[in-house]
């Protein structure tokens, strides 16, 4: 080695790994921070400052996810054939027996002050056990209604689409931090390992080529491979492959395939697709108004039926006119009866349903490619850019090693 060689063989040349390893880690993290932060636009709307990857599309991924869901993962109307009519039945029937005991008072009230003071009371438990027979049939009706008009009725991608995006960004970063939680690991620390190794090859070069000049170039190709390499062993390859003859590997998120679609399918019943969302989104959504509809004329039937043997007496008595309009408001009384305690069908819901088996196995079976997409999407527009990140970062510190150098 020529003698003038020899100073620059010196501490400052074997801290050249440790600074590329901390460079390859710092690169890596902050790739990883700058995917999911911040939740907002962090500075000067549109262009100067910096939101997350991920929050910034949130809406296209949300998108991505619902075509997930919806295509692969969920079939609706096979999902909501799991609820037993007969058992829905059972379970709701009791919430509305006090209200059927009030509206029958209160309807013949309407009729007259004194009618239900003075009907006997085997007569009273009669038409109860009636009211209460036909509110069963109504309830199943209800239920086979929604089962056979499901996808008219239910709106699955609405919903979906309403929980992860706008308001709901940050369930969007919530869920692909957990999903992939082992992954980013793994890319925030092979940066350390990819670095120092990549360090080690520039000190053997600075030692047989002091050239100062080029250290931020190296800084440029240590901060490019160390992003690149970690993002290429996440999801390359598909399917296991020996290298060398000696070891075999697989990406290490197609690795994970049946512990993620068992995470996944957990978020999406547990924060998405919850029994609760579900049937807020039935009640109160898309299909609320035509199953009120469908609660407020059975409800009319079944009292028209009940009182058919009254009718001419109350014609007779001038009071049938008063009979329509009771009638009318005690079917709208049922009706928004049986609306607000429908949220109590909640657990029944999510225990017919079961969602979360149902999307596990099923995402568990895809094939490599399609399942890859549901954490890559998070990267694949952006992959770039967060490799670029990196390497601006690695010249930068190239050439801060320039100078102390």
């Amino acid at each position: 080695m020529p003698s003038d060689w020899i100073p620059l063989v010196t501490w400052k040349l074997l801290l050249i790994p440790f600074t590329y390893g901390f460079v390859g880690w710092v690169t890596n993290w902050l790739a990883l921070k700058m995917t999911f932060y911040p939740i907002q636009f962090w500075g000067l709307p549109p262009y100067l400052g910096w939101q997350g990857i991920i929050p910034r599309k949130a809406h296209k991924m949300a998108s991505k996810s619902v075509d997930v869901i919806t295509e692969r993962l969920l079939n609706i109307r096979e999902v909501f054939l799991k609820v037993d009519p007969k058992k829905a039945e059972k379970l709701f029937l009791p919430l509305l027996e006090p209200n059927i005991r009030y509206t029958m008072k209160e309807f013949a009230d309407s009729l007259d002050p004194n009618l239900w003071e003075l009907l006997p009371k085997l007569v009273k438990e009669e038409i109860y056990h009636k009211v209460k027979r036909e509110s069963a049939i109504t309830i199943r009706k209800v239920i086979q209604k929604l089962q056979m008009d499901i996808e008219a009725l239910f709106d699955v991608k609405t919903l979906v689409l309403k929980k992860l995006s706008g308001d709901n960004v940050s369930l969007v970063v919530e869920m692909f931090q957990e999903v992939g939680a082992p992954e980013f690991t793994f890319i925030e620390r092979s940066g350390f390992y990819f670095g120092f190794l990549l360090g080690c090859i520039q000190m053997v070069f600075m030692v047989f080529f002091p050239i100062p000049w080029t250290m931020p170039i190296q800084g440029v190709i240590v901060g490019y491979l160390t992003n690149y390499l970690a993002l290429e062993m996440i999801f390359r390859p598909l399917l296991p492959k020996k290298y060398f003859g000696l070891f075999t590997y697989q990406g290490l998120f197609l690795k994970r395939q049946t512990e993620v679609s068992r995470l996944y399918s957990k978020l999406v019943s547990e924060k998405i697709l919850t029994p609760k969302n579900i049937l807020q989104e039935l009640v109160f959504g898309k299909a609320s108004v035509e199953i009120a509809e469908l609660i407020r004329n059975e409800v009319i039937k079944h009292v028209d039926q009940i009182s058919i043997l009254a009718k001419p007496m109350l014609f007779a008595t001038g009071k049938l006119d008063s009979f329509e309009s009771a009638k009318e408001r005690i079917a709208n009384v049922m009706t928004s009866n049986a609306i607000e305690n429908s949220m109590h069908l909640e657990k029944y819901l999510g225990e017919a349903l079961d969602l979360e088996k149902m999307m596990g196995d099923r995402m568990s079976a895809l094939p490599p490619k399609e399942y890859e997409s549901i954490l890559r999407s998070a990267f694949q527009e952006d992959e770039m850019l967060l490799i670029l990140v990196g390497a601006a970062l690695g010249a930068f510190v190239g050439w801060m090693q320039m100078v102390f150098l």
